[in-house]
């Protein structure tokens, strides 16, 4: 969020200079000095006494404080003026709320989306519709027709679903356009109406069936009723499909101006109407046709307009038209009508209520407007149980995703048992096998220790025939030695022996020579 001061410094240099500031108790000295700081001349009032007559000579509104019912009605005033606003953030701020949108099919539907866009607002499920997004009423997309929705609710209340105590747009068009447009679309051949009306011998008999025809689509009578009670309802914002399309479209930049500036206002939402109106028109959009206002009368004949007077004009009064009224004549009837989203008190809120019982072991019940299952045996009988509930608990926008859900529960716990069982069986048999490995482990067990006390003993032999085999290698390596002496010894011996008798020979050589001399 910018700064109060950014803000005013930006709407000064917009051009504002006298100042409205507005509250529920006095202003800040901070803010008092801003608007001194740029040069403003300024007027403080309380906002219970908000001088709605005055506005108009102002150029400048600062709410500085107040709720959101306090807010709301100071932005309303500012409807239709060229003035700039700062308000605080409060429980009616867009961030707080979830919008949602409705429209007619052919009716401009991409051009508030877009609008939607470019005021930085994202879209959320609608089977999870949050706040600070836009949405759309579970199951229908775009196109809820009202009539459908609301069908069974005097049997079935659907008053406390999100829709209704939230801020809602339904965009409409000029229905003699819309029959051009449905022409143009239904035509192409990936549409399941191409073979119903690309049979007619030429364009002419396509348009009779689209405005009469009660056999396939039903009149246009038929087709815009479904949706027109949206008008009637006073959380809902009705934006024409001529407002929004600007110059560029047949209409007007400032009517396009000031339809995004109501929007913004009701809504609470920044931003300058003419950035967003200069971006609107998107001939881009995937169901873009020609998106020209007042096309009817290119392309209907004489016998089109009697064929579409000749229907009873309910649906074309409702939403303010004429055959010779391209816009709305309840434009500004729309325009200025106050947006009111009721807030209904917890008790009234969480009451809870009994929408289906004995499914599989679950009940449906419905609080807030999402249904939740609830267990056999839990009970919920106050709205602050139900609260607690809520919060604890995952709620569904209808009643079939919550039976699905129990259902999906109730699959899952039998599941869960069945695998209980089957584990329990499957226990059984592994202790019945870990017994019996614990007795193969013992028996290995004791083998070993059987094996191991041989093992010592065997080792104690080893090891003294080792010491005998060590004592003998010392034994023989005496001898060894003793040996090695006596021969050295044995050889001085054969030695002197040997001189011996050498010296014999020689003596006895001499006596032989002595004896014959």
């Amino acid at each position: 969020m910018p700064s109060i001061e950014k803000v005013l410094g930006e709407a000064y240099v917009r051009g504002a200079r006298k100042a409205l500031v507005v509250g529920v108790t006095a202003c800040s000295e901070f803010v008092f000095d801003i608007l001194n700081k740029h040069g403003f001349s300024w007027v403080e009032k309380p906002i219970e006494d908000f001088p709605v007559a005055e506005i108009a000579s102002y150029d400048l509104v600062v709410v500085f404080s107040g709720a959101g019912d306090d807010v709301s009605r100071v932005l309303h005033a500012c409807i239709d003026l060229s003035i700039s606003v700062v308000a605080p953030v409060t429980d009616h701020h867009v961030s707080r709320r979830t919008v949602f949108l409705m429209s007619i099919p052919k009716a401009g539907t991409h051009m508030m989306i877009r609008l939607f866009d470019l005021m930085g607002l994202p879209r959320s499920s609608d089977r999870e519709q949050l706040p600070g997004t836009w949405s759309t009423p579970v199951g229908y997309e775009y196109h809820a027709p009202c009539r459908e929705l609301l069908d069974g609710d005097c049997f079935e209340p659907i008053g406390r679903q999100l829709l209704f105590r939230s801020p809602a747009i339904f965009v409409y068009r000029n229905p003699l356009d819309i029959v051009v447009s449905e022409l143009d679309w239904f035509v192409k051949a990936g549409h399941a109406f191409s073979g119903y009306l690309n049979s007619c011998k030429d364009e002419s008999e396509q348009l009779s069936r689209l405005i009469v025809d009660q056999t396939v689509l039903g009149s246009i009578r038929d087709r815009i009723n479904r949706y027109a009670g949206w008008v009637n309802f006073n959380n809902v914002i009705p934006v024409s499909y001529e407002e929004l399309v600007g110059a560029r479209g047949g209409g007007r930049d400032t009517q396009q101006a000031d339809s995004i500036w109501a929007l913004q206002l009701k809504l609470h939402i920044a931003g300058s109407p003419e950035a967003f109106g200069s971006q609107l028109y998107d001939p881009g959009s995937a169901t873009f046709s020609k998106g020209i206002v007042g096309r009817h009368m290119e392309r209907f004949e004489s016998k089109h307009v009697e064929l579409f007077d000749s229907l009873p004009q309910d649906f074309m009064h409702s939403l303010g038209y004429t055959r010779n009224s391209p816009n709305s004549l309840r434009t500004s009837e729309f325009l200025y009508r106050p947006l009111v989203v009721k807030d209904l008190p917890t008790e009234l809120l969480y009451t809870p209520r009994l929408v289906g019982k004995d499914l599989l072991g679950w009940n449906i019940v419905e609080m807030a407007g999402q249904y939740f299952p609830v267990q056999h045996g839990e009970h919920i009988l106050s709205s602050a149980e139900a609260l607690a509930f809520s919060h604890q608990h995952k709620g569904f926008m209808t009643i079939s995703d919550a039976v699905g859900s129990a259902i999906y529960r109730m699959s899952c716990i039998e599941a869960i048992k069945q695998q209980q069982e089957l584990t329990a069986a499957h226990g059984a048999e592994a202790d019945r096998r870990l017994g019996e490995l614990l007795s193969r482990i013992d028996a290995v067990k004791q083998q070993q220790e059987l094996t191991d006390a041989h093992d010592a003993e065997a080792d104690c032999r080893l090891s003294e025939l080792l010491s005998r085999i060590d004592a003998i290698k010392q034994q023989q390596e005496l001898t060894d030695a003793h040996g090695a002496e006596a021969d050295c010894r044995l050889s001085e011996l054969l030695s002197r022996i040997d001189a011996i008798k050498q010296q014999q020979e020689l003596t006895d050589a001499h006596g032989a020579e002595a004896g014959c001399r």
